[in-house]
């Protein structure tokens, strides 16, 4: 206690000590331990921020610690790594390897957290992104598409959209890896009508920033015919208002981004669509509807 009040005898300047706490917990500042007992400000200030990401990746990397407590730390991580510039810090620290290699944790809920953690840290992050992949993120990340637990599969998409948003080289990357192969076995395939739906929007966002070939791949490769069947089951077979205007803003982003006249086919099912649902509840402007029909 002697310490303590000795402490704040010293700094009696509250403003400094703001700034400064505030820049500690930043990790932008550390304080004088010539000045200051550690434990004493940990105890005033808590841990700084670059201290707190350090201690969740070493739990999360402990093979002796439970998945319960790697829980824990994998959500305060991610909540740190909301902020950007914690989320660059991560290739600072040298933590990304680290949290990589927990990609293929055998626990599933280790797996899920991680990729969680990872598609925050590259959100809108582009330094982020290109150190993702400089310390071979991806391919373990791509490996999740196909994995067996649900859960982890759509932390995997969450992470990848992420990942690809405004990240050229990423693309590129991703379609080495037969990225493009595993999200079109989705869209054939996946039952989890939530994950459907992030697919077919993640679709339409690949499109339009589409400069390296994309969308013609995807009329050829056959994923135009398989977003056409999503939009025949949502307006059919199963009520789906929302997932109906996702499939319809992709398939139209796909037409105007190839040139290509939609089929006679493709126009009756966007008639239909428009029937059952209404225009107006469709998201689609005049000029695009009389593009799909």
């Amino acid at each position: 206690m002697e310490k303590l009040l000795q402490w704040a005898v010293n700094n009696s300047d509250n403003n400094a000590l703001a700034e400064q706490a505030a820049a500690i917990r930043r990790g932008e500042a550390l304080p004088d331990p010539t000045k200051y007992d550690p434990k004493i400000l940990e105890a005033i200030l808590g841990k700084d921020d670059a201290t707190r990401m350090k201690d969740a990746v070493k739990c999360i990397s402990d093979p002796e610690d439970t998945i319960k407590n790697k829980e824990i730390a994998l959500d305060n991580l991610e909540l740190l790594i909301e902020g950007i510039d914690n989320a660059r810090n991560i290739e600072n620290m040298k933590l990304w390897p680290a949290l990589i290699k927990e990609l293929g944790n055998e626990a599933p809920e280790v797996r899920k957290g991680t990729a969680w953690v990872c598609g925050t840290a590259v959100q809108n992050n582009p330094e982020a992104q290109k150190a993702f992949m400089d310390n071979g993120g991806l391919g373990p990340l791509v490996k999740l598409l196909n994995d067996e637990d649900t859960s982890v599969r759509s932390k995997a998409q969450y992470a990848i959209s992420g990942f690809l948003k405004h990240h050229k080289a990423g693309v590129e990357a991703f379609d080495k890896l037969n990225g493009f192969e595993s999200l079109h076995n989705i869209l054939r395939n996946c039952q989890d009508t939530n994950m459907l739906r992030k697919v077919v929007f993640l679709y339409n966002s690949l499109v339009f920033d589409d400069d390296v070939g994309l969308t013609e791949r995807l009329v050829k490769d056959g994923t135009l015919d398989d977003l056409q069947k999503v939009l025949v089951k949502y307006t059919k077979e199963q009520e789906d208002e929302d997932m109906v205007e996702k499939a319809l803003r992709t398939i139209h982003t796909i037409i105007i981004k190839s040139k290509i006249t939609p089929s006679n086919e493709l126009k009756e099912q966007c008639k239909a669509a428009k029937e059952k649902y209404g225009a107006e509840n469709l998201g689609l402007i005049d000029e695009e509807w009389k593009d799909l029909l």
